[in-house]
């Protein structure tokens, strides 16, 4: 699927520039054309099919001119202006790759989308949970993600829970989050597998994410069948060979679901630190596990490995008998919190062996 957009400008260094960037970073993606004649430009549209055009802010666009199905918009020399005169606005003073990805985030609304079909082993998914709160169950997740970014694998981190802050671990350049991938799978309108493309931030590492909602509370609007076209898109997209995903919190239908249909790999973990609480809730997890799996069917245990965090040896004790295949323990790191603690986490040989 390749985009064909416009840009009608009289900078005509900025428009070489930017198409061969363009053509060399995103030949499959995008054919970009160039005018710095507004005629020239309304008489090609005529013959000429075009997804998006860009116009200079300087030109009074004649929307009467712009055919049906075709996004039109102003290039701005403003960083912060979502809009102008009610029309989407892309500033021309930023990276390309953040062009690119606000042109493509223009074309995936604008288009009707692909179906979807739920893909079977197309992407390795390794998800991460507990039902016991404070374990430190996303500071792993992100760790593990990192590491295997840092391995030169394509991972995407899909963070889940209604509170979560993938800020604390990645870090990139965009304006849109989670939020506008919601909106997105609610009106079941234009082009899921672009939107996330143009959502999708990419750490330095090379993991990539949504940004966390603008608003905690959009996360609460997410169904679960929204969560599985959201996982069947972003397998779709062929960009990544791993997904992770971070969930914790009670054992809902939702965590169910991920845990049987999507995950290959389910790591528990618990914290070291307090094995009363710890371990306990890891085996009453295990309790209602096996029940589902005799009512409902699908293997839950199988996937699941035990990993403890914020591990010490004088201070915690490890399960004497476990349903489940236990990783061992990882240490307390002393002095470092949020990304430094990813990182120290993302070096340790356990992590490997997941």
């Amino acid at each position: 699927m390749r985009i064909k957009a416009a840009i009608l400008a009289s900078n005509i260094e900025f428009m070489s520039r930017l198409s061969k960037i363009f053509q060399q970073k995103y030949p499959e993606k995008i054919e970009l054309a160039m005018f710095t004649n507004e005629d020239t430009l309304y008489q090609n549209l005529k013959t000429a099919h075009m997804d998006v055009i860009l116009f200079d802010q300087s030109i009074k666009i004649k929307k009467e001119m712009i055919p049906d199905g075709v996004i039109a918009g102003y290039l701005s020399d403003i960083s912060d202006v979502e809009e102008i005169e009610g029309l989407p606005a892309v500033c021309k003073y930023q990276r390309v790759e953040a062009i690119y990805k606000r042109i493509a985030g223009l074309y995936a609304e604008g288009t009707s989308d692909v179906k979807l079909k739920k893909s079977e082993g197309d992407i390795k998914t390794v998800l991460f949970t507990s039902v016991q709160g404070g374990s430190g169950t996303s500071t792993v997740a992100a760790a593990y993600a990192l590491r295997r970014a840092e391995e030169k694998n394509r991972v995407f981190y899909l963070n889940l829970e209604k509170f979560g802050d993938c800020g604390l671990y990645f870090s990139g350049e965009g304006k849109l989050s989670f939020s506008d991938i919601i909106f997105a799978l609610k009106s079941r309108k234009g082009n899921l597998l672009m939107k996330i493309e143009s959502v999708a931030e990419c750490d330095p590492s090379g993991v990539e994410f949504f940004h966390s909602c603008r608003n905690a509370y959009d996360m609460f609007e997410l169904t679960d069948e929204e969560i599985r076209l959201l996982i069947q898109g972003i397998s779709q997209t062929g960009k990544y060979e791993e997904l992770v995903i971070d969930i914790s919190g009670e054992l809902t239908e939702r965590m169910v679901m991920l845990m049987k249909d999507y995950a290959q790999k389910i790591i528990y973990v618990a914290d070291g630190g307090d094995t009363a609480a710890g371990n306990g809730k890891f085996e009453r997890f295990c309790e209602a596990a096996r029940v589902l799996e005799q009512r409902q069917g699908g293997d839950i245990l199988g996937k699941t490995r035990l990993l403890y965090n914020r591990y010490s040896a004088k201070l915690s004790e490890p399960i004497k008998t476990s349903a489940v295949l236990v990783l061992g323990g990882i240490n307390r790191f002393q002095g470092v919190d949020g990304k430094g603690v990813v990182r120290e986490v993302a070096g340790t040989e356990l992590l490997g062996a997941i």
